[in-house]
C-alpha cells in the first residue's frame, strides 16, 4: 500500500511493478492535479497548495504531478488490471460525477 506518496518517487512503474510481484494486489492513493481548485490555482498563475498538497513548490516532496486519466493509462500501458476505483473531495465524501475535474484524492486498488 502507498498512501499519498507515489507522487513522491522516482521510479513509479517499477515500485507499481515490484508491489504486484510481492503481492496479488495493490492499493495506492494519490492527490488528483486535475482537481477543479488546483486547475483553479494554475490558471491564477500560482503552483496549488491544500490539504492534499500541502507545501509550497520550493519545498514539496512531490517530484510530479499527474491525474486520474494519466494514472489510468499508465496502468493500461503496464497491463495492470484496476479492481476498484474510488475518489474523494477535500471533504473526504466519495466523488461519484466528473471524478477528474471533482475529487481531490483518488484511491485504487490493482492487480495484474
Amino acid at each position: 500500500m502507498l498512501s499519498r506518496t507515489l507522487q513522491t518517487v522516482r521510479h513509479t512503474e517499477r515500485i507499481l511493478g515490484e508491489m504486484l510481484r510481492v503481492g496479488r494486489e495493490a492499493v495506492v492513493s494519490f492527490p488528483n492535479f486535475a482537481y477543479w481548485k488546483n486547475r483553479m490555482a494554475v490558471m491564477g498563475g500560482r503552483m496549488p497548495v491544500s490539504e492534499d498538497l500541502p507545501f509550497e513548490w520550493f519545498d514539496t516532496p512531490n517530484l510530479r504531478f499527474f491525474t486520474l486519466l494519466d494514472f489510468e493509462a499508465l496502468c493500461a500501458k503496464m497491463g495492470l488490471v484496476i479492481r476498484e476505483r474510488q475518489v474523494l473531495d477535500e471533504a473526504g465524501s466519495l466523488v461519484l460525477e466528473e471524478p477528474n475535474f471533482l475529487g481531490s484524492l483518488a484511491v485504487y486498488r490493482l492487480a495484474r
